[in-house]
């Protein structure tokens, strides 16, 4: 019998294999342990003079020398410019073309494009009036979205159900004889009266009505040319007086204007002030009630317990064959420190460079240099740990000391503080508008 067919050998032959593969996986002992991986994020955002920021993460996958390790899913990170947090890209949830970022008295914040009005809730951006018609007008304290249409003959509200609309017989009268027609307000005065400002008067809702106030009725007499754009606005401050500032527009810049009148007890005041007359484009209130206005180029003050007007002149312009023509914003820090955008004007135009000063004791502080004019320009702002911001060239800046330092390179379009002091801005990143909020 050949010794490959022996069944005694293949056996014997078989029992010598499994020895010798039982003894030599004895010498070598080797572990066998689960596969697992880290993740590692590998896309960060770096914004000069910003914190690091992360976008939706790429997930890499590590591998370990001894291939063993654990599969944890990674923590989601925010995406910053500096301390302003992007909240949202817009697009997302809205359509058509931004327009405005809306604070109101109830605490709430509104995104409001051409087409849709958006509402922020805590940090959640939803769609409170879709696909309207018509021209946005503002939103009160009630959280009623008020819309004119095309032709201004009518306004409508839009509570969050129903849509309300008054025309003719409800006291709404139409604009189209303006050759700049514009309606826009939706602040509250004390008895819940809701004001709107436009082209050619100012007007108040009270519930059910509207009652239209004229230039006539105002103590304002008409425009000194025909083709001037006339600009009404309407603040309601603290105390609860309503006041209305307005300045005549042409091509390179003010033509003058009516001045500033207030509202008190039914009967408007100011046609014999001092202020009855002029380009009125800025006003505040100080923590003592005081209002002050910018009027062409001076500033005023207004003490309400004395019925006492005080006017303060501008610093010396700060850039030669140039003078100070019109006041571009206008607020009041915590301190009751005054800060103002003053706006340079040349030989042909009134939009040459803007200049910042902070104005305190009666002494004008120019903050940072001049800088081309831009209608851009936001702020400042004051959060609620006492730090000043401001938009202006190149960015976001911080002001210690009346010395602004660059924070972020963001370019706000729009930028409000909410009741609670939060600021909220609408900036582009890489073409598409988001919504931002500094972080405290």
């Amino acid at each position: 019998m050949n010794k490959f067919n022996d069944p005694h050998s293949a056996i014997r032959s078989l029992m010598l294999l499994v020895v010798f593969l039982f003894s030599g996986c004895q010498s070598s002992s080797m572990q066998v342990s689960p596969v697992s991986s880290t993740i590692v994020p590998d896309l960060t955002i770096a914004i000069e003079n910003t914190r690091t920021a992360t976008l939706v993460p790429t997930q890499t996958l590590s591998p370990s020398p001894m291939v063993t390790e654990t599969l944890e899913p990674p923590l989601p990170t925010a995406f910053y410019s500096g301390p302003f947090k992007m909240i949202v890209t817009i697009k997302e949830i809205l359509s058509g073309h931004l327009e405005g970022l809306v604070s109101t008295s109830d605490d709430r914040i509104w995104l409001v494009t051409n087409q849709d009005v958006g509402k922020i809730e805590g940090t959640t951006l939803t769609v409170y009036l879709k696909e309207y018609k018509g021209k946005f007008a503002g939103i009160d304290s009630n959280s009623r979205v008020w819309i004119v249409n095309n032709d201004f003959s009518q306004i409508s509200a839009w509570d969050g159900k129903t849509w309300t609309s008054y025309d003719g017989a409800a006291g709404w009268t139409s604009l189209t004889d303006e050759s700049y027609p514009y309606v826009f307000g939706g602040q509250s005065d004390m008895l819940g009266r809701v004001w709107f400002a436009t082209s050619k008067d100012v007007r108040v809702f009270d519930g059910g009505s509207w009652t239209v106030f004229n230039m006539q009725e105002l103590g304002m007499a008409p425009p000194t040319y025909e083709d001037l754009q006339t600009r009404l606005s309407i603040n309601i401050f603290q105390s609860g007086t309503v006041w209305v500032t307005e300045c005549d527009w042409g091509g390179p810049g003010p033509f003058g204007g009516r001045g500033v009148r207030w509202f008190e007890n039914g009967i408007w005041l100011g046609t014999s002030s001092p202020v009855a007359s002029g380009c009125a484009t800025a006003i505040a209130e100080d923590s003592m009630g005081n209002i002050w206005v910018g009027l062409d180029s001076n500033l005023w003050r207004y003490e309400p317990a004395s019925d006492q007007w005080q006017e303060f002149s501008p610093p010396e312009s700060p850039v030669s064959d140039m003078r100070f023509g019109f006041f571009d914003s206008l607020a009041i820090d915590s301190t009751d420190s005054l800060w103002a955008t003053l706006v340079l004007c040349g030989g042909a135009s009134c939009f040459g460079k803007s200049v910042l000063y902070r104005f305190k004791d009666n002494i004008w502080t120019q903050v940072g240099a001049a800088s081309d004019y831009d209608s851009g320009f936001l702020g400042p702002f004051f959060d609620k740990n006492g730090n000043t911001w401001m938009n202006w060239t190149g960015g976001i800046y911080q002001i210690e000391r009346d010395v602004p330092q660059l924070i972020s390179p963001l370019a706000p379009r729009f930028a409000v503080q909410d009741q609670k002091g939060k600021l909220w801005l609408v900036a582009d990143y890489e073409g598409q508008d988001m919504l931002w909020l500094l972080e405290e």
